[in-house]
């Protein structure tokens, strides 16, 4: 069973991080997809590991992911070129701001949720119009184990990715009545460029999108509503 062979898959974050992983496991895997990033420098070096051969394959684009009518654009141009979308994964995200509540700056806050909650969003609701025509689709939001516990300093992020949980949470419930199944990723502690400083002990990129991918590849009839994954080594989840 290989549930991503000509899958159309979007993944938002393509470039770098767990989103290029899930990028290239995807192709690797047979699918068709479609995946954005802000940085050109890195969306070549994506480029440059895809198998020419499979460029027929993919549909690529560069833009900051808050701009809605980029967005619309894009959802648009994939499905025009792949004929539907049948799966969305939102991967992109930001923690550029650390600080205590009370220090907390409102144009970081904002910032943030634009990123975590607003974007995520925007994909929804455009993907989500060729799932319902079709009756069938999976949304997959990579969210975080801040959602789990709560941390001091990061308030902002938790915050940010707390919105979008909860949305997701009631996004489930009202996309099944459309057979759309919609999952929940929370990984822990992953070492990519999105952390201050490398922790090689934690999960690399590579292993949590295969774990991510290799979990959805199941029974259509299966609802796996949430995925955990964290590092072995990592205890502050309580």
């Amino acid at each position: 069973m290989n549930f991503w062979q000509n899958k159309c898959v979007i993944v938002t974050g393509g470039t770098s991080g767990l989103g290029r992983s899930l990028v290239l496991k995807l192709i690797e895997a047979g699918a068709k997809v479609a995946f954005c990033g802000r940085s050109k420098d890195k969306m070549e070096e994506v480029l440059n590991e895809i198998n020419p051969d499979l460029r027929d394959n993919i549909y690529n684009d560069i833009f900051e992911i808050t701009e809605e009518d980029k967005i619309i654009t894009f959802v648009q141009s994939a499905a025009n070129k792949f004929g539907t979308i049948d799966v969305l994964i939102n991967c992109a995200g930001a923690n550029t701001a650390r600080a205590l509540v009370e220090e907390i700056k409102i144009e970081d806050m904002d910032w943030m949720l634009k990123v975590n909650m607003m974007a995520p969003l925007m994909f929804i609701k455009e993907a989500y119009k060729y799932m319902k025509e079709k009756k069938e689709g999976l949304v997959v939001n990579i969210l975080s184990t801040c959602c789990l516990f709560s941390n001091e300093g990061i308030a902002a992020y938790t915050a940010s990715k707390g919105a979008l949980d909860s949305l997701t949470k009631v996004f489930r419930k009202e996309a099944r009545r459309n057979n759309v199944r919609v999952c929940s990723v929370y990984p822990g502690g992953i070492n990519t460029a999105f952390r201050a400083q490398a922790r090689e002990e934690y999960l690399s990129a590579e292993s949590s999108a295969e774990t991510i991918l290799r979990s959805l590849d199941i029974d259509k009839n299966v609802a796996l509503d949430e995925i955990v994954l964290r590092p072995f080594v990592e205890s502050n989840y309580c």
